[in-house]
């Protein structure tokens, strides 16, 4: 293959992802269960076991003996996204004639449920010892879209929690006392602390019509991997991220931000960023290993959304590692394993907890009475709330039989808990990134020996969690509840050229 055409396979590869990763999505916390098709065939089992010339995405040091190839794929996406937020718990009887508030049960099912996921690949065998190569993966994201900005309902959040905020007995809207505002100011509150803040709140645009957050991450990784001996190889590459994000109708929520006016509705911003991954594969007969390490990739941060994201809109990608084993029985059977850590602790926009019950509702106060001093911790600070995920650990178990020489056949399971308690449900109706089993089937097709046809077919079972949030002091009188819920299908695509 000439130079010319794989600068210009490579370029395109890079434009259609960049054009295209803006709706991607994944399944592991937010990362992809595995990178190309016959990678997530097996369930992502590949730290031991590379196919094509993706493996770098998991393991650079596999991609020795892959030769020279080119894969591209596509990967049809379908996520069901459930969001809940019950805010009947919050009731504040009539305190003067203007009636008693009640927060609602307000349940939606996120849209935009048909996403499109690009890969590419190429790989150059240099000589028998050196082999180089260039992945192209979206790594992942969160996307949820709760609500039609053309009927004006869905927003999960102030559909449930306005209706409590109520009135002062002498705000211009609809004169209390009633719901919170009129219980701060039963309580002593000046209803002229209150007034403009309730104006605020009933007249920000950014809390209507709908509601969602898209997150998109993209790895370009360039490879060299070198066979140390007939036994050893290792892998080395510079990890480029690229990041998108946008968030809209979390006007709610701006009052307990450090920089409101960076909070939501501010349209796509993006970031770049770097990082690195090494690799390790040992060949032993029947018997593979591997190993591979990929840090902490520290990206630009997204400015425009300082106010939400914990350290001033600071996220960067976790760093990852694993190991895994390949066992080859038969020449026409291959078991591969894999056990994977990402640490989510390594982002504290990501890791950071949300809020109690107690200190959401003493946000609360301090966005009616104008004293900031009450958000226990304000969004956009280096402790401000976030998501309350974990690190997660991931196993993986695929099986790889190659049938004839034309039909290859694949199955897996992929296992990783959801990597929040369900006190962490409040912030992750916007991030439900839930789902825990995973189950794959797929095969690959030869029509000549350099071309290959291969598709994947994947499943993520349901999963759901729901925690009653409940005040306690003061707030003992109220309480609130919030279930997230989540299945994924998928099916993707690829064709390789092997010269």
């Amino acid at each position: 293959m000439n130079r010319t055409l794989k600068r210009t396979l490579a370029f395109s590869a890079v434009a259609t992802a960049l054009a295209i990763a803006p709706i991607a999505q994944a399944t592991n916390g937010y990362f992809k269960i595995g990178y190309g098709s016959k990678n997530r065939g097996m369930a992502g089992a590949g730290m031991a076991f590379g196919q094509d010339s993706l493996a770098p995405a998991i393991n650079p040091a596999t991609l020795i003996g892959i030769g020279d190839r080119v894969d591209a794929g596509v990967e049809l996406f379908n996520p069901q996204r459930e969001g809940a937020v019950d805010a009947r718990g919050m009731f504040v009887p009539d305190l003067g004639g203007a009636g008693p508030r009640q927060g609602t049960n307000s349940r939606e099912d996120s849209g935009a449920t048909v996403f499109a996921i690009p890969n590419f690949g190429m790989s150059r065998e240099l000589n028998n010892r050196m082999t180089v190569g260039l992945a192209v993966v979206a790594n992942g994201g969160m996307n949820t879209r709760y609500g039609d900005p053309d009927d004006g309902t869905g927003n999960i959040y102030t559909d449930a929690f306005a209706p409590v905020i109520g009135d002062t007995s002498t705000a211009a809207f609809q004169p209390g006392p009633s719901g919170f505002a009129g219980f701060l100011e039963a309580f002593g509150e000046p209803a002229a602390n209150i007034d403009p803040n309730l104006a605020n709140l009933y007249m920000n645009p950014n809390t209507s019509p709908s509601l969602g957050v898209n997150l998109v991450q993209l790895l370009i990784t360039p490879t060299v991997a070198y066979r140390l001996s007939d036994n050893h190889s290792i892998g080395v590459a510079p990890v480029i991220g690229y990041q998108r994000f946008r968030a809209y109708g979390l006007g709610l929520f701006q009052a307990f931000s450090s920089d409101p006016a960076n909070v939501t509705n501010k349209g796509d911003d993006d970031a770049w960023g770097l990082g690195g991954r090494i690799g390790y594969q040992g060949n032993f007969g029947w018997l593979s290993i591997g190993a591979s390490y990929t840090s902490q990739i520290y990206m630009q941060e997204f400015d425009d959304y300082a106010g939400l994201f914990a350290e001033e809109g600071d996220f960067d990608i976790p760093s990852t590692y694993g190991i895994g084993l390949a066992i080859s029985p038969t020449s026409s059977l291959t078991i591969a394993a894999d056990v994977t850590r990402i640490n989510y602790s390594d982002v504290a926009a990501i890791n950071n907890e949300g809020p109690t019950a107690d200190e959401f509702f003493n946000a609360f106060r301090g966005a009616l009475i104008g004293n900031p001093a009450l958000v226990s911790n304000p969004l956009g600070t280096d402790d401000g709330w976030g998501f309350g995920w974990d690190d997660v650990t991931v196993y993986k178990i695929g099986v790889d039989y190659a049938y004839s020489n034309q039909w290859t056949f694949r199955a897996g399971y992929n296992y990783a808990e959801s990597p929040y308690d369900d006190d962490q449900v409040l912030f992750n109706v916007l991030a439900p990134g839930l789902v825990e089993q995973h189950a794959t089937v797929g095969f690959t097709y030869m029509p000549t020996p350099n071309n290959e046809l291969t598709v994947t077919y994947m499943h993520a079972f349901r999963n759901d969690q729901s925690f009653d949030y409940q005040g306690t002091g003061g707030f003992a009188d109220f309480g609130y509840s919030v279930e997230n819920a989540m299945s994924q299908n998928a099916i993707e695509a690829s064709y390789a050229w092997r010269f």
